[in-house]
């Protein structure tokens, strides 16, 4: 039974099954972490007000985002009885994530797959592919095509 998982999301397409998948591993003493990287070059310190979000709307959309993205996927798995916590860490997503859960001791990381095709993968590396390569513990990759 894993007891601390570090669930990666996106908000992209696989997010759901992602969750869904992560919800199902969870036991009744499991621990979800949820994890939204920021892109440093436009991440906003935590204590960042008006000012800051008026001078670099584009980090402040970012960030609105992915904390959008944290609250409906804890409302989701709080319905499901799934105890979870978010985190909401700037840097390169691989990187983070493997060191997140080196910090946190997570027993399985949980990751979805994009789907990329080889031209976009040439601009956009891998983020599963560097977590699997680096991460202190299993990962679990949701690699079913995105509904709809």
């Amino acid at each position: 039974m894993f007891t601390t998982l570090l669930v990666a999301l996106d908000g992209g397409p696989q997010h759901e099954r992602v969750l869904d998948l992560a919800a199902a591993l969870a036991g009744p003493r499991s621990r979800l972490h949820l994890l939204c990287v920021l892109d440093p070059e436009y991440a906003l310190a935590d204590d960042a007000g008006a000012d800051d979000r008026r001078t670099y709307p584009q980090a402040a959309r970012q960030r609105s985002r992915a904390e959008a993205v944290l609250a409906d996927a804890l409302a989701d798995l709080r319905e499901r009885g799934v105890d979870a916590v978010a985190r909401l860490p700037a840097g390169d997503p691989g990187e983070v994530i493997s060191e997140q859960a080196r910090q946190l001791g997570c027993d399985l990381i949980v990751i979805g797959h994009r789907h990329l095709s080889r031209l976009q993968r040439l601009f956009e590396p891998s983020v599963g592919r560097w977590t699997i390569d680096h991460a202190p513990c299993p990962v679990l990759v949701e690699t079913r095509a995105p509904r709809g």
